[in-house]
């Protein structure tokens, strides 16, 4: 509706500013930034270019109204309409970054515990690839970690990530990386990859149909890095994939935490 009407103000009358020529050059730039990541290690969203365009049309919508040539050319319904509109479309477009923030500042509050899967904004901090997230379902009867809800995911079969965890920094003062997991179905190997800067630590354990409760201790981290101490201030990633990729493999995870 924004984008109706603002096309509908610009092309019925003149101002200083060429409204359309700005808002065609910006979005040709988010369009360009989202192709540029194609090849990368991000993935495009068409979501991201609607967002953008969100916000192109809210800033350029809010120039407008505040523009006297342009306000004057117009006639009063559409003068009232103009800056509810582009406030809608700013207001829309902000969101995500809201609440990115949002779930940054309660992901902080929470620490040490990484992932519990109980609330909406830890979404913000997991995912799988191709942007498939882990189900959340109600917990198994007799689960051994308190809450009600656990993750249920599949290996993605070309990398068998079942779930790619961007924690908390700063993982220093702690001893041990503890989690809840079992197979929802046949027993299977899974590989947990933990990474920082300039290390990579893995590890393979076998998931069991019995949900267990493991840990993986600092001192095992820092023997297995290679290139040079392992920097617990700038842990970047944890990752859990199934250890042989391609199979019909589900994974019940829960209580994620480090531990002292």
């Amino acid at each position: 509706m924004a984008l109706a009407i603002f096309w509908y103000l610009q092309s019925r009358c003149l101002s200083n500013i060429n409204y359309g020529l700005a808002a065609a050059i910006t979005m040709g730039i988010g369009l360009i930034s989202e192709l540029a990541q194609i090849p990368g290690p991000r993935d495009a969203q068409i979501k991201d270019l609607i967002v953008d365009a969100l916000g192109i049309l809210g800033a350029l919508g809010v120039s407008a109204a505040f523009d006297k040539k342009f306000r004057s050319a117009i006639r009063a319904p559409a003068r009232l309409l103009l800056p509810v509109a582009a406030g809608a479309a700013l207001t829309i477009a902000c969101l995500p970054t809201l609440w990115l923030t949002y779930a940054s500042i309660q992901q902080r509050s929470a620490f040490p515990s990484l992932l519990t899967f109980e609330h909406a904004w830890e979404a913000a901090t997991f995912g799988q690839t191709a942007n498939q997230r882990p189900d959340v379902v109600d917990a198994p009867f007799h689960w051994p970690a308190s809450g009600k809800k656990v993750s249920r995911s599949s290996e993605d079969g070309r990398w068998g990530i079942f779930l790619s965890l961007h924690p908390a920094q700063d993982w220093r003062g702690y001893s041990q990386l503890s989690f809840v997991a079992a197979s929802n179905g046949e027993r299977f190997a899974m590989d947990i990859g933990i990474r920082e800067k300039h290390n990579r630590y893995y590890s393979s354990i076998w998931v069991e149909p019995g949900p267990q409760r493991f840990t993986i201790t600092f001192d095992d981290i820092r023997a297995a890095a290679k290139d040079g101490p392992f920097d617990f201030s700038r842990v970047e990633s944890v990752v859990f994939s199934a250890a042989k990729p391609g199979g019909a493999q589900e994974l019940l995870l829960d209580d994620i935490r480090l531990e002292p």
